[in-house]
């Protein structure tokens, strides 16, 4: 037999397009398990040598080493050119050793790219499962293949693919070897897998399930918040009122209220001498004299009367991550509240104008106590491309009555009397803005720079409203403050951020029976582990929960029970494995001295090329035990040695000088198995809870039939004997059941021959 280490050259080494063949020293990189992980990323480094005479290959603008240039690895095997099955990865990053002169690249694929950058668009695309939007993470993506047994790796083109694990394999049956790895002719090494542990007698499954409706994302979600607020105030006009000897008060209202001090100020009478615009006279205001103030005196009481404001906050979560984009806050209260200086004086005017001896209100109303607008604050917040708050504006607006003086509503009082009374302001609801606040955040040289703007309305000097003036506050007062600091002393506060929303869940368990091959379980009692589905099953029926927890199932028994019987093997590279290689690929190893054939598929794996050869180390993932005939032919890789026996010089024949004649390459014919016909995989194992029902009649009856009155109490011993026994089906989806034999469907098939998936727990399916 001839057996050569390796065959397999490297063709092409390029990164962004430039050949660094000559340059490689060493290129190695290693795939992640799929056990319980939904990506299997590529991650690795290569290291380029600086050829004597050449350019050194330091690249300081960091233009050809770029992070997410290409780089391609082509091989060649006895004249057979094709790509490393991990031959297109991109680079991350770089570093360059100057005693050694040599650039060591950092690379990976496309999903060791996304989880550095947090960019996982594309994987989100082709997730096979519904994820809550709280697990919009790369590693919530990750776990979603998991959840279904499937996996995503990048393929040597770049292309993002998905499958099942252990497609193929199912009960009594498992996939196509796609290699055959022959101890002592191609394998250079194998050991049991170091991470195998325990084997658990049974897994303790636990996952959730919705409950309810399923949460969507929130980004640009508006939330509503009002406050209402129910109180009594104290108008602030002076209000008069009649007491009588025994007392009580005289209410204008027609009640009698108990009141406290009393003050000697008497109501002025209205004059026909005033000015100014006067109100209108009030109804039902007459004058009766002084007859009927014998025996009263006025009082001074106050007056309390029901108010309500409400407030209400809209929130705008539209910005980078469902943060706070704008804020508007507005409150509604009794227009009084916005300036009760202006009530008080436009109830006194009209006191003074029509009150009386007996009516000393005047029966003037209570102006002012209906509801508007009495303040705004608008709030917008500004991000930059890290998502960051940069800038935020705060605008306050306030009623123009609010910031109006006395002199902008009368023009004087002469002797008490008030002469001159705009009285336009009772219905003026009009808002300015009182007042800007800018507040822009930024670094500079490490330093946290707060900057803050503010623009102050003129009001707030006491000009009031009058005169035509601007009382905008951007044509106002404007003060500006910078803080700066190395500590976060200056930096932004971050703005409120929406929780993540969450579906609601609840928990379930589910035990999943071990049998290993040879028996278990041990004196000690089972060992129980547990386990979890890492995505919650966001379903809307109890069938594809059902359908997914048996999947899920199905993939950690293969892998757990994998594992423990699994090989970790080393083999040089060749083509039959590059040319279909996945994640799982299918594979066999034989022992010829054992007459063993094993059946496992590789799972993670590590590579290594040289200038010399090409090899990988994989974690074989047990399968099962077959049977067939293993062909090992005579040439395996590929005899590519020179021949190296002695040969005549032509000058002096037979002196034995070496001479390498080199041998053409013959085939590469790898080894194969043909004729499995006995799959020897994990035994299945059932659970079956069997329920009994028992019931007794005891009856005494004489010979004649007729039942006497029943004896006494008494004990009656009895025996009984039962045996239980269970039948039922192993069927897989797509299996046909057998029909009756006048060729109708049994009725415990309701209605159909072919077993649905719907209707199958993996490998375990019991029907009477």
């Amino acid at each position: 037999m001839s057996y050569i280490a390796n065959g397999t050259r490297v063709v092409s080494l390029t990164i962004n397009g430039q050949n660094y063949t000559q340059n490689l020293s060493e290129w190695t990189v290693s795939d992640a398990s799929a056990n319980k992980n939904g990506c299997v990323s590529t991650s690795g480094s290569l290291i380029l040598s600086t050829i004597p005479g050449q350019p050194s290959l330091e690249d300081y603008d960091r233009n050809t080493f770029r992070r997410g240039n290409e780089v391609i690895l082509e091989l060649s095997q006895n004249g057979v050119n094709f790509r490393h099955p991990r031959g297109l990865l991109y680079v991350i990053s770089c570093s360059y050793s100057v005693e050694s002169e040599t650039l060591e690249v950092e690379i990976g694929c496309k999903l060791s790219m996304m989880s550095l950058l947090d960019e996982f668009e594309d994987l989100k695309a082709i997730i096979p499962v519904p994820v809550d939007v709280v697990q919009d993470t790369y590693e919530g993506c990750c776990a979603a293949f998991a959840s279904v047994g499937e996996y995503v790796y990048q393929d040597k083109n770049g292309n993002l693919v998905s499958q099942k694990y252990f497609q193929g394999d199912g009960i009594g049956s498992v996939a196509s070897p796609s290699w055959i790895s022959v101890l002592g002719v191609t394998t250079r090494s194998v050991s049991p897998l170091s991470a195998s542990g325990p084997i658990p007698d049974q897994i303790q499954l636990s996952y959730q399930v919705p409950i309810g409706s399923l949460s969507e994302d929130n980004t640009g979600r508006v939330d509503v918040v009002e406050t209402d607020s129910y109180y009594f105030l104290t108008y602030p006009a002076a209000t008069y009122q009649r007491q009588n000897s025994d007392a009580t008060v005289d209410n204008p209202n027609g009640s009698l209220d108990n009141v406290g001090s009393v003050s000697s100020e008497q109501p002025t009478t209205g004059s026909s001498s005033s000015c100014g615009n006067l109100p209108d006279r009030p109804d039902g205001n007459t004058d009766n004299g002084t007859a009927c103030n014998e025996g009263y005196t006025l009082v001074q009481s106050p007056l309390y009367l029901p108010a309500t404001t409400r407030q209400v906050e809209i929130s705008t979560y539209d910005a980078p991550g469902a943060q706070l984009s704008s804020q508007i806050s507005t409150l509604e209260g009794p227009r009084v509240e916005s300036n009760p200086q202006y009530f008080a004086d436009n109830f006194a005017y009209c006191r003074q104008v029509w009150g009386s001896k007996c009516q000393p209100n005047g029966s003037c109303p209570q102006d002012g106590m209906d509801n508007i607008v009495l303040r705004r604050t608008e709030t917008t917040n500004f991000f930059g491309e890290a998502n960051e708050i940069v800038r935020q504006i705060q605008d306050n607006y306030v009623t123009k009555l609010s910031a109006a003086q006395p002199s902008d509503w009368r023009a004087g009082n002469v002797g008490g009397e008030i002469q001159q009374f705009d009285r336009s302001y009772l219905t003026n609801s009009d808002l300015y803005r009182e007042s800007r606040i800018e507040t822009i955040y930024s670094v500079e040289d490490n330093v946290n720079v707060q900057e803050t703007i503010t623009y102050t309305s003129i009001t707030s000097r006491g000009v009031g409203i009058s005169g035509g003036q601007n009382i905008d506050a951007l044509a106002g007062i404007k003060t500006k403050v910078v803080r700066k600091s190395s500590t976060i002393g200056a930096r932004d506060i971050q703005p409120d951020t929406l929780n993540s929303p969450t579906t609601a869940t609840e928990e379930r368990t589910t035990l999943l029976r071990i049998n290993v091959i040879g028996g278990g379980g041990t004196l000690y009692g089972d060992y129980i582990e547990e386990e979890q589905i890492p995505v919650p099953l966001l379903y809307e029926t109890e069938e594809e929960i059902e359908e997914a927890v048996n999947n899920y199932s199905d993939y950690i028994r293969r892998f757990t029970i994998g594992d423990a019987y699994g090989l970790q093997v080393g083999e040089a590279l060749r083509v039959d494995v590059a040319s279909s290689w996945t994640p799982s690929t299918p594979f066999r190893y034989y022992d010829p001295k054992q007459s063993k054939l094993v059946s496992l598929r590789m799972d993670a794996t590590s590579w290594g090329v040289s200038s010399e050869e090409s090899a990988f180390v994989t974690s074989g993932v047990w399968t099962a035990f077959t049977n067939g005939t293993v062909t090992i032919p005579e040439n395996v890789t590929g005899n590519s040695a020179p021949d190296m026996s002695a040969k005549s010089d032509g000058i002096n024949p037979g002196s034995g000088t070496s001479t390498p004649v080199p041998t053409p390459p013959a085939p590469v014919v790898p080894p194969s198995v043909s004729g499995e016909t006995i799959v020897d995989a994990d035994p299945l194992a059932f659970d079956v809870d069997v329920y009994f029902t028992f019931s007794a009649i005891a009856e005494t009856v004489t010979e004649d039939g007729i039942q006497p009155s029943l004896p006494p109490f008494g004990r009656v011993n009895t025996h009984s004997t039962t045996t239980v026994w269970c039948s039922g089906l192993i069927v897989e989806p797509g299996d046909l059941l057998s029909p009756n034999a006048d060729g109708s469907v049994p009725f415990d098939y309701y209605g159909s021959l072919v077993v649905a998936d719907a209707t199958v727990v993996v490998g375990d399916l019991f029907s009477a």
